[in-house]
């Protein structure tokens, strides 16, 4: 390393003595270091990264103590950016031992990590060397798990050392782990049926399954919405690493990560077919040992479950039917009284199935449950003279009906024990019970209410809200049949989606014929008789009542009938909706691809041609393409942002912002523009603004790019200032009590205000510039340009950060935009003057002599030469952007300011893909340092 530290030196000294020299193009990148860190650097022997040997192709002992993979070939990509090298090491784990015990004797470890989990106490990450995308894996025919959802209650093999399974299983509220040591051991557990599924790297698993020629395994969900993060883990003592391998991590380029991960990440994903139901050889030899399965249906559960000329009918018996083909067997149906009956029997072995059973706190420790077939929403019934109900918070000495030892009564009895509960038998006994008065409010699902009320024609009835239960229908088996619940829950899993819809809508939606209520008709058939006998008047009015119900039970069922053609009608709107905002979106991006790289094209050729065209109208044709196609692709981007914003597609990242550091940037970027324009431009902060505050920095930096280069562009004498205020607000919390935490913050209200000396703006046409695609009425477009979005976006980004833009304006004296943002909060002690700099701090530049600034001057040239006219030529935002930083390094070096300005001023342009400004900052380069062309 001192060798190479000198050869450094060496090179050093014959460029500042030498003539201009071109610089080899490089082919990888080199990490942008100081003289601190590449001292440090020089002083180190190796670097030992600690890592994990089994999982291929990310790393793996290819047989002879050599390792190789994916982060291997990434730990040689470093080793050659810092030139030390960088040594894997072997750690052991729980099942074997390595070459190293603990990872204290290593540098690093490389290890994996999702995004949002805790950091490790005394450990900190660096950036992600490459993302891993893990998948869920299950038996190749198993189509009951196609969702993280169906995996409640499942078996899951969980391998030792990865500790990103747990975070991703978090959904899944109940399951049972199988502990293993690899992959190899997990897939061995699915195909002996002994675990349901596994979580791993699809990389891994692919390569496994490729190399060992299995096939029973299949990728069943791809979570590409959880991706996990390959860092590598530093102590927080060791700062200077931290910081070196950050910076050799960012010089790794697309072409070398490309390169690293086609070289070992090139293996297909294991398809998981969805051709229809497949039972395992097991599941098939349990059936034929059990040819004759019991399943019980209920007599009382219109329309789930009824009986019908002696025979159960309804929407679950039809599900069983459908059941029976897609497993070729038949079952023995038997019916029975009330569902007590029903789960005696289930327990008692008399019945094998039962088909139409919730999951309820009290009946999930006695049965075994599949995957819910169909779920519906349980709510509140009422009489229409009763009082309204809309929650059942609001219950309070109402007589509450429900069906007995069904799953509302469960509920009810479990999270509402201060109700007054009247338990029936049926969901017919409990309505009519509410429609005579005996009950104030019925709890019960809304399909069994549609299904009595239509056909018992109780039109006194009506239906008030939804609760937050429901009724899950499943199918229930005991606890010590597995093997059926097994191939039921795989049966259920190969039904299509259109299958169980077509069962649902005939039931549910089914017109039912009415039969009359004969309690209610005794009851009229006596006080009939009993007015008759008394009084003839009392038996014209009876006949006025009846005509009355009848008129009422033919509005029921228009109105039912209009409900339901409303209910289809707003499901086609809405499909068309969504398909109107997918046809949007499409069309943006495609607009977003299709037109700025073709415009890119146009823009630099013109460029191109400017430089050879000598005939000044052919000229005059050229800039008027290159003005033109500029401003059509400013259009294009604030066009896509606004879109953005107005479809609430438009996030706000909050952390914490120095404004003082934000205003300054405001200052370098748009000083040299004010002065090319003959204008000052003055920045300053309140001395009490806070160190950082919980801001958007991109946002705010975009809302204050529009304001201060609009001042900038309209104004033609005087200058432009920008000054920010932070006004400390007051603890909302009353009282005196305090935790500690609520006292310590500090929120502000901080206001930006921007004023210039420019034209103004008359008073009828304030708030006309805030529209999109509006401007000042009479403003010189041909002068000023624009496109009229850039205010209307700042307002929106104000708004949606909570505050608000305004303009104060006068013709011919300036104007003054306001950013008011009324409460963020601060989250650190106020910043410190500084004071007036140091004389050691001062820019080389300010102090310099005529003779060491033409020396500078020389300098720049000669390391720079005319290369600005080819990065301006060549129209590549990745060669623009490497042009900007190494001319900012160059200033930083020097401690040139102007040079410094420049070059933050070209990134910052070439970040915002802002063409004019990138090509006028570019034209601009001879200019630096007072060099005149």
């Amino acid at each position: 390393m001192k060798v190479t530290l000198a050869f450094l030196l060496c090179c050093l000294l014959a460029l500042f003595q030498s003539p201009v020299r071109a610089e080899p193009p490089q082919a990888s990148p080199a990490p942008v270091l100081g003289k601190q860190e590449l001292s440090w650097l020089a002083e180190q022997d190796r670097f030992r990264i600690g890592l994990r040997s089994d999982q291929v192709p990310l790393v793996f002992d290819t047989g002879n103590g050599v390792l190789a993979g994916t982060y291997i070939d990434y730990l040689a990509r470093l080793s050659e950016k810092l030139g030390v090298t960088m040594e894997p090491v072997v750690l052991a784990t729980g099942q074997g031992t390595g070459p190293v015990q603990s990872e204290l004797a290593t540098d690093a470890v490389l290890t994996t990590r999702m995004p949002g989990m805790p950091v490790v106490p005394g450990k900190r990450f660096t950036d992600p060397l490459m993302s891993l995308t893990y998948g869920l894996f299950v038996s190749a025919g198993d189509a009951a798990i196609r969702t993280l959802a169906d995996l409640e209650g499942s078996r899951i093999a969980v391998i030792a050392g990865d500790p990103n399974q747990y975070p991703m299983l978090d959904p899944v509220e109940e399951f049972t782990p199988v502990p293993v040591t690899n992959v190899s051991e997990a897939v061995g557990q699915i195909l002996s049926g002994q675990a349901d599924a596994f979580l791993a790297p699809v990389p891994v698993v692919s390569d496994y399954l490729q190399s060992a020629m299995v096939n029973g395994i299949g990728l069943s969900v791809l979570l590409d919405g959880s991706p996990v993060d390959v860092v590598l883990r530093v102590d927080t003592d060791s700062d200077r690493l931290y910081q070196v391998l950050n910076k050799a991590i960012a010089a790794i380029s697309h072409n070398e990560h490309r390169t690293i991960r086609q070289s070992w990440l090139q293996v297909d994903q294991p398809a998981m077919e969805r051709s229809g139901l497949e039972l395992s050889g097991s599941d098939i030899d349990w059936l034929k040992r059990h040819p004759d399965l019991k399943v019980a249906f209920r007599s009382d559960w219109p329309p789930f479950e009824y009986t019908q000329d002696g025979r159960p009918t309804g929407l679950v018996p039809d599900l069983l039917t459908r059941l029976e083909s897609q497993l070729n067997v038949r079952f023995s149906r038997s019916v029975v009284a009330s569902r007590m009956d029903a789960e005696e029997q289930l327990r008692s072995g008399e019945v094998d199935i039962l088909p139409g059973l919730s999951r309820t706190p009290r009946t999930e420790d006695a049965f075994l449950f599949t995957r819910a077939y169909l779920t519906v929403p349980i709510a509140l019934a009422i009489r229409d003279d009763g009082r309204f109900i809309g929650d059942l918070r609001e219950l309070r000495s109402e007589r509450v009906g429900v069906v007995n030892r069904q799953a509302a009564h469960d509920y009810l009895l479990i999270n509402h024990p201060n109700l007054d509960l009247y338990p029936m038998e049926t969901v017919e006994e409990g309505l009519l019970a509410l429609s005579n008065g005996d009950l104030d409010v019925m709890v019960t699902h809304i399909p069994a209410v549609s299904y009595t009320v239509a056909r018992l024609g109780l039109s006194n009835l009506r239906i008030t809200s939804i609760t937050p239960y429901e009724y899950d229908l499943r199918l229930a088996v005991r606890k010590d049949s597995p093997e059926l619940h097994r191939v039921l829950n795989k049966a259920l899993g190969s039904l299509e989606a259109s299958e169980t819809e077509s069962i649902y809508n005939r039931w549910i939606h089914l017109d039912i014929e009415q039969e009359t209520d004969y309690t209610v008709v005794r009851r009229v058939v006596l006080i009939a008789i009993l007015v008759v006998l008394i009084f003839l008047y009392w038996n014209r009015k009876l006949s006025r009542e009846v005509d009355e119900r009848i008129r009422s039970e033919n509005a029921l069922r228009r109105s039912e009938d209009e409900l339901r053609a409303a209910k289809l009608e707003a499901e086609r709107l809405a499909r068309e909706a969504e398909a109107a905002s997918l046809a949007k979106s499409e069309f943006l991006a495609n607009m977003s691809h299709e037109i700025r790289t073709p415009m890119n094209a146009v823009i630099g050729y013109s460029d191109l041609l400017s430089n050879s065209v000598t005939d000044p109208q052919q000229r005059n044709y050229l800039d008027a393409i290159r003005a033109g196609s500029r401003s059509l692709l400013m259009l294009i981007n604030d066009i896509l942002d606004l879109s953005r914003i107005e479809a609430g597609k438009m996030r706000l990242d909050y952390s914490a912002v120095s404004v003082r550091r934000l205003l300054d940037d405001v200052r370098h970027i748009f000083d040299l523009r004010a002065r090319e324009q003959g204008i000052t431009l003055e920045v300053s902060v309140d001395s009490h603004m806070p160190a950082a505050m919980m801001l958007d920095e991109t946002r705010l930096r975009q809302v204050l790019f529009n304001l201060v280069g609009n001042a900038i562009k309209f104004t033609h004498d005087g200058g432009v200032t920008v000054r920010a205020t932070a006004k400390p607000l007051k603890n909302r919390t009353e009282g005196t009590e305090q935790t500690a935490e609520v006292a310590e913050r500090q929120y502000y209200k901080l206001v930006v205000t921007v004023s210039d000396s420019g034209i103004g703006i008359p008073q009828d046409q304030v708030e006309r510039i805030f529209d999109a695609f509006e401007q000042q009425e009479g403003q010189n477009t041909r002068r000023y340009g624009g496109t009229g979005l850039g205010l209307a976006i700042s307002r929106k980004l104000a708004r949606m950060m909570g505050g608000e833009l305004e303009v104060e304006s006068e013709p011919g004296t300036g104007s003054v935009f306001t950013v008011t943002l009324p409460r963020v909060e601060a989250t650190g002690e106020q910043a410190e003057d500084e004071g007036a700099p140091k004389e050691s701090d001062r820019l080389l530049a300010q102090t310099l002599s005529m003779q060491e600034r033409g020396w500078l001057r020389e300098q720049l040239a000669a390391d720079f030469g005319d290369e600005w006219e080819t990065v301006r030529e060549s129209g590549d935002p990745e060669q623009m952007k490497d042009f900007a930083r190494r001319v900012l390094a160059w200033g930083q070096r020097f401690r040139s300011r102007s040079v410094t300005r420049y070059g933050e001023k070209l990134l910052a342009d070439v970040e915002a893909f802002n063409l004019d400004a990138v090509n006028s900052a570019l034209e601009a380069f001879p200019k630096l340092l007072g060099r005149e062309e």
